[in-house]
């Protein structure tokens, strides 16, 4: 009897291997929903103190400025640097980029690689006409460093820097906004 159950019971889940399943449509990614209210600190202009730079990713988002608190670098104390976007068009989701390099050529450097005002506020939340501050905080060693950013997603794909404004294109979607000054 052994035999005859144990074919049995392989037939049954043969077959229910060949049940046809319904066919569902795969989703379209939702566009993330924060709540606007709880951003009064991010959904804010830029000061008039900020360094200009105007440049474009995409044609989706514009760095207007950044600013940088203290206004020079000083070795071993913390650090606020606050990207000003302005959101030109709907966006997909993607990272930011900030990468601090020495710029005195030692190839050391600060990574800030993260979602916008600490993931409060993905770039899929943006709607046009938004000015974005996105602040990160960092400990420099003391000497000035290149600003170097950009939009990233999986692995290495870049937004495209579509125009530098006064920054300038490093030739591989990652502007070089500006320098930030150390003390002696």
């Amino acid at each position: 009897m052994r035999g005859p159950v144990r074919v049995l019971v392989l037939v049954l889940i043969g077959c229910t291997a060949c049940i046809e399943r319904p066919f569902t449509e795969p989703q379209a990614a939702a566009r993330a929903q924060v709540d606007r209210s709880a951003l009064r600190d991010v959904l804010v202009p830029p000061p008039a103190d900020a360094v200009v730079v105007g440049a474009v990713f995409g044609n989706a988002a514009e760095l207007l400025a950044y600013k940088l608190e203290p206004p020079q670098l000083v070795a071993g104390q913390r650090s606020k640097l606050t990207l000003y976007w302005r959101c030109k068009t709907e966006m997909e989701p993607w990272h930011i980029f900030v990468h601090l390099d020495d710029a005195t050529g030692s190839g050391a450097r600060i990574h800030a690689e993260h979602d916008p005002a600490g993931g409060r506020f993905p770039t899929d939340a943006w709607k046009p006409g938004d000015l974005i501050a996105d602040t990160i905080w960092f400990v420099p060693a003391g000497k000035p460093l290149m600003l170097y950013l950009g939009f990233y997603t999986q692995g290495e794909n870049r937004l495209t820097l579509t125009t530098p404004g006064r920054g300038r294109d490093d030739g591989n979607d990652r502007l070089l906004a500006g320098l930030l000054p150390a003390t002696r």
